[in-house]
């Protein structure tokens, strides 16, 4: 039924392109009575349940079928994974789908680093959250973005200031038109390093000559 399912899905977006997106969600559902196992199909479903109808537990659950029928099917678990990071209630759930993707994945730096955003802000773990920074830092050495992220933790969760410093530091000479990041080294400067001047003004001075 190839065919047939790439008709049903094309019909599908066109509906949903022009806006007709409960014609879009009944092409695929009326497919899917004949060929249910169909997860491509079912995916395309469960994104216009989430992002276009905004009904999110009707896409849950066909994450969810999708996941029954193939364990292995990852577009799945990582859309699962991006809806329920964002409630305390599933964390659980969340924690058990990160593991299996990290475990599949241990080189996918962005999903270390979406898994270590969930270990800080949900489970507040913030030593397995600096663990995952850490990674993507290592992985990705001219990434300004996981710095920065790290720079966070270690500034507001951890205290651990020099760290923080060195990562705001590194950040920097990566794009040194951030102002933020500028601004915040210029913070922790002054909040914590008063006495350390340096030359040329300090850190501030060394990285932007």
């Amino acid at each position: 039924m190839a065919d047939e399912a790439f008709k049903a899905r094309q019909k599908a977006e066109n509906q949903r392109s022009s806006g007709n997106i409960d014609g879009a969600i009944k092409t695929l559902e009326d497919y899917l009575i004949n060929d249910p196992h169909n997860n491509r199909v079912r995916m395309d479903l469960a994104k216009l349940y989430i992002y276009d109808a905004k009904k999110i537990d009707f896409g849950l659950m066909q994450l969810d079928a999708i996941l029954d029928l193939d364990p292995d099917f990852d577009d799945a678990r990582k859309a699962l994974v991006t809806i329920l990071k964002r409630n305390k209630r599933y964390n659980d759930e969340t924690d058990m789908h990160f593991k299996i993707l990290l475990e599949k994945y241990p080189k996918d730096a962005d999903l270390i680093h979406s898994y270590g955003i969930f270990c800080r802000e949900q489970l507040l773990n913030f030593t397995m959250a600096k663990e995952m920074f850490a990674k993507c830092v290592a992985m990705k050495l001219n990434d300004e973005s996981y710095r920065l992220s790290y720079a966070s933790l270690l500034v507001n969760d951890l205290r651990e200031y020099n760290e923080a410093r060195n990562q705001l530091a590194k950040a920097l000479e990566i794009n040194p038109s951030n102002m933020k990041t500028q601004k915040a080294l210029e913070r922790l400067q002054k909040r914590k390093y008063r006495n350390d001047k340096g030359r040329r003004g300090g850190i501030i001075g060394r990285l932007t000559k």
